[in-house]
């Protein structure tokens, strides 16, 4: 199981930065992967809360369901998928303070399921590459120019 680490200064404050994060329905903004994002329940992140996504990875639809398994506001999210979903993944994030503004880094670690197994693991590996740095970069434009 491979894990992609990434991480990039956003030049503003922590709490600014982390709230946008955690906030489902901005997420396709720096994200444009995901087709439709929801949580469940509605309302503030805690353990246990899911996320719901609908993604176009490589050209196909994919369903997956995140679930919070570990949630520290302001400093540290680790989500799970579901049995349902496309991949087997966790998902980490973690803010930390820095000179200037916040150090987001975002980690994936994940095996493909179903379809998805058949694509060689390289591939897969250069796909999830580009797409979290692609993502971050996204964050930080958009944070950094409103």
């Amino acid at each position: 199981m491979a894990t992609n680490t990434y991480s990039i200064i956003v030049n503003r404050p922590l709490t600014e930065v982390f709230a946008y994060m955690d906030d489902v329905s901005r997420e396709r903004e720096w994200q444009p992967a995901i087709k439709s994002a929801r949580v469940e329940p509605e309302g503030a992140t805690t353990v246990g809360t899911e996320k719901h996504y609908t993604s176009e990875f490589m050209g196909r639809e994919v369903r997956n369901t995140y679930v919070a398994k570990i949630f520290e506001k302001n400093a540290r999210v680790v989500y799970e998928t579901t049995s349902k979903s496309a991949i087997s993944a966790t998902a980490s994030f973690a803010w930390d303070e820095v000179d200037g503004g916040t150090k987001v880094t975002m980690s994936i670690t994940g095996e493909p399921k179903g379809i998805l197994k058949l694509i060689p693991r390289g591939v897969l590996d250069k796909v999830y590459e580009q797409e979290i740095k692609g993502a971050l970069r996204r964050l930080k434009e958009r944070l950094e120019t409103g």
